[in-house]
């Protein structure tokens, strides 16, 4: 479906009035079809209804049809509006009560568009009761050539445009190139409803696929592939060990062979892959598509006011099932649990805390200092060739800091005892020589020149000052060694400048440098590679001790994470489009990031604790994800993003047309990146959480929302201090932010039951923090859809004055007759019934309950 079937070109209210009572002498539940047909066709196409209004005799339809720009009406194209009664129960039958007929001629010639037509039964008699249309043609961008309502005056093929209060702007998709290359298959639904003030609310609720489902995922295996392939030639570095650690590389090294080539079977099915662009909730235990969030959309929500005052405002809302791998079942839990925990067969051994990831931020920092060791080095040797002494000690101070920089990281205490473990792991070799000559052909083939090193040489042992040899400090096989070989070639070079004649030549200047600057750099690049060494060999051992274990937890680990992070990608480039012009939203950004507000509906029972167990570590694993925003050189290119760095760093490089960027100061927009601030709240919803909070365990919703809490009262502390109101979202609602905030701190404390206030209390704050809302249960399907409904309807009460007496009313309209029944069609294709059961429903709070005739139980939701 393109995105030009969505676009609205007409759009029609209905009502009646004095509809007759049924036998039984209450008034009827009712709806309206509406259908047309244009000549000389003779067949009635329907284009859509209104929803089920339960005894009422004079309904007011909230829900309008609209009529696509693909549709081929004209003036002369009929219109049928036929009313349907549901009958009562047992079976509540639906029935035709009659129906009204006219032209599109007699609704633009009628006064303001609105037509009144008298209820006819089939055999041409009146039943009683009138139809009341009402019809209003949308400002639209310039249609295509080939739309059948043209844009001139016709009395044949076309209808004239009226100036009316009910005239409305167009929710233009296909017009933006941005929705175009990243979002498909929309599906549409429009309301109007009267405010509290009397004047017509607009509100469309719009879903879309994102195209990011396949392609993240599919980024994101390259990454894991490259990172693979680099971990492949650690592993090869790892030369001469003995006979137990050597078959434990080759161990290794077989176990990683086996996820290299199904990380290759996942790319090679994602670039072969041609069907729809989500994920089906039925799907989700699908090997071939775990790295694919489960039934991913975008919703959004567009309001607008007919009031001189009024205002036009869009929220929307990332939908997605539980990021967790559900190939690999939940029997020993979930990720929370199997990082703290060991498998059942290794419950009796002892596994020591992992050191590699502190290790890799030292070796990371070690890495970035080297370069800028080198970079001095090569300044050196710069300021020799081409400038004066001066110059060349001037970058000698410098580059006597950098070194100490390193030497000091180097002074990390996993260094050292990293590289002892390495050398004691090494295969001895035949006809070994004794330690001093050991010592003094390494000296040799590591320096170009003797070293000169002072007569007295302290170092620091944990209590004072101690004096140490310099044959102790000299031998290059220990790592204390390797750090004062470094500082000794310092002092060799900065001695042989001293030394120097102040007016020394060119020549003279080069000659006393360049040899002990390679001396010096060959030192410090055989320390960091020693480190390197030594890091690879320590992970191999860590990875070795429960091999199985922990490579099924990296799979599972990126699994999970593929999933949040396709969806969170999804959620912050709509984020970042509309409010990029926003006062204050990019500073936002660069000073304390943008906030990611996941919602979860799962319970704590059963396969749903593992999968909440899983949710909770992959949205904690965005903290490591950083946004890098850039321009696009190409005003045609495309605006995909794309995913760089590794395991430990992800990069997602999002491209921004000229247009957008220029919303932003230069100075703003420089080397825009951002963090993202990632929480979640987790309250169960149904059956099985009424059974956890009985007889099972909710510590783990209950210590995720404490933890989130004070994530957020962070969060909300910087956002107050940093930002004026000025600079912070408007809203309509009387509630501030720092009674939010202290009204969800006591409701995170209390322990009641099903308190869904946590849900809606955070929600409202992250709106108001300019954060992103995503909403989960295991499909995104079922309670999913029953938590967006009244979220969309509490957001129309507080910030366009809905009367609180239609809130019911939408809510059930929105839950019956909205986007989210074609979401469950979308997913199930046989039904668009709500997977839940009159049982279930009886242990879910009331806000919460699908109205009648939508629900049935076919599949779990």
């Amino acid at each position: 479906m393109d995105l030009q079937q969505v676009e609205p070109m007409l759009e029609m209210s209905l009502a009646c009035s004095d509809l007759p009572k049924t036998v039984s002498g209450k008034a009827p539940s009712t709806f309206i079809t509406i259908s047309v047909v244009t000549p000389p066709e003779t067949e009635w196409t329907k284009c859509g209804q209104t929803e089920i209004i339960d005894s009422n005799s004079d309904p007011f339809y909230l829900m309008t049809v609209v009529f696509e720009a693909s549709s081929r009406v004209s003036v002369i194209t009929r219109l049928r509006a036929t009313l349907y009664e549901i009958r009562e129960k047992p079976n509540g039958a639906v029935m035709p009560m009659g129906s009204a007929l006219c032209s599109f001629r007699d609704i633009v010639t009628s006064p303001e568009n609105r037509l009144e037509l008298t209820i006819m039964s089939a055999d041409g008699r009146s039943i009683g009761g009138t139809i009341t249309l009402f019809l209003w043609e949308l400002d639209l961008p310039a249609p295509p050539k080939n739309t059948t309502i043209q844009k001139e005056k016709s009395v044949t093929n076309s209808i004239p445009r009226q100036t009316s209060t009910r005239k409305k702007k167009a929710l233009s998709l296909t017009q933006d190139s941005f929705y175009k290359a990243l979002y498909c298959c929309p599906i549409s639904k429009t309301y109007r409803y009267p405010n509290t003030d009397g004047a017509i609310v607009v509100v469309q609720e719009i879903m879309v696929e994102s195209k990011l489902s396949f392609n993240l995922p599919q980024q994101l295996m390259m990454l894991y592939l490259q990172e693979e392939k680099n971990w492949f030639e650690e592993l090869d570095r790892l030369a001469n060990l003995n006979e137990e650690y050597e078959a434990a590389r080759k161990e290794v090294i077989a176990e990683h062979v086996k996820l290299n080539a199904t990380y290759r079977a996942t790319l090679e099915f994602f670039k072969n892959y041609r069907g729809a662009q989500f994920k089906r909730s039925m799907d989700k235990t699908d090997k071939q598509l775990e790295f694919v969030p489960t039934n991913l959309h975008l919703q959004m929500l567009k309001v607008e006011e007919n009031m001189a005052d009024g205002r036009d405002a869009s929220y929307d809302i990332v939908t997605f099932g539980a990021p967790a791998a559900h190939p690999h079942k939940f029997r020993h839990g979930g990720l929370l649990k199997l990082l703290h925990n060991t498998p059942e067969e290794h419950q009796n051994a002892i596994r020591p805390r992992s050191q590699v990831p502190s290790a890799k931020d030292a070796s990371g920092q070690l890495n970035t200092i080297k370069e800028i060791v080198e970079q001095q080095l090569d300044k050196v040797v710069t300021a020799a060739k081409d400038y004066s002494l001066d110059a060349v000690k001037c970058v000698l101070l410098v580059l006597n800091e950098k070194l100490q920089e390193f030497l000091i990281t180097c002074d990390t205490a996993y260094f050292e005892t990293t590289y002892t473990s390495y050398k004691s792991a090494l295969e001895p070799k035949r006809g070994a020589i004794n330690g001093s000559e050991t010592s003094s052909i390494l000296s040799a083939e590591s320096t170009h020149s003797k070293i000169v090193t002072p007569e007295d040489k302290w170092t620091f042992d944990g209590v004072g000052f101690v004096k140490i040899d310099a044959e102790e400090r000299g031998k290059p096989g220990t790592w204390q060694g390797m750090k004062h070989q470094i500082e000794d070639c310092f002092e060799v070079l900065q001695q042989s400048v001293e030394m120097l004649p102040h007016n020394a030549t060119a020549t003279e200047r080069c000659h006393a440098t360049v040899s002990s600057v390679q001396t010096l750099r060959d030192a410090v690049n055989h320390l960091h590679t020693q480190a390197r060494i030594s890091i690879s060999f320590t992970r191999m051992k860590e990875e070795h001790s429960n091999l199985a274990f922990n490579m099924a937890l990296k799979y599972r680990r990126d699994v999970a994470f593929s999933q949040a992070l396709t969806a969170a990608t999804c959620g912050v480039i709509a984020k970042l489009r509309q409010c990029i012009d926003q006062k204050g939203f990019v500073r936002q950004l660069r000073t304390i990031g943008m906030i990611v507000h996941f919602e979860s509906l799962l319970s704590t029972y059963g396969e749903e604790m593992g999968m909440l167990e899983d949710m909770t570590v992959a949205i904690n694993d965005l903290n490591k994800v950083t946004f890098h925003v850039r321009e696009m050189s190409n005003p045609e290119g495309d605006p995909t993003p794309t995913v760089t760095g590794d395991r430990s760093k992800v990069i997602v490089n999002v491209p921004l047309s000229s247009a957008m960027c220029s919303k932003v100061s230069a100075e703003l927009f420089h080397n825009f990146q951002f963090k993202v601030v990632p929480i979640i709240f987790s309250v169960g919803l149904n059956e099985e959480q009424t059974l956890a909070e009985l007889i099972g365990d909710t510590s783990i919703q209950e210590n995720t929302n404490r933890e989130n809490m004070s994530k957020l009262q962070k969060y909300y502390d910087l956002f107050v201090h940093e930002f004026s109101p000025d600079d912070r979202p408007k809203s309509q609602s009387p509630v501030t932010l720092d009674i939010l905030v202290s009204s969800l701190a006591h409701h995170v404390q209390l322990k009641s039951h099903k308190n869904m206030e946590i849900l809606q209390i955070s929600s409202e704050l992250t709106r108001r923090m300019n954060g992103v809302r995503f909403t989960s249960c295991k499909s995104a399907k079922d309670r999913t859809a029953m938590s967006v409904t009244l979220e969309q309807c509490s957001l129309l009460q507080k910030e366009h004055q809905m009367d609180p007496k239609i809130f019911q009313h939408l809510l059930d309209t929105m839950r019956s007759d909205g986007i989210r029944r074609d979401n469950v069609r979308k997913n199930l294709v046989h039904t668009n019934k709500y997977a839940f059961s009159k049982m279930q429903l009886r242990a879910f709070p009331k806000l919460y309950r699908p109205p009648d005739r939508t629900f049935g139980k076919q599949a779990a939701s």
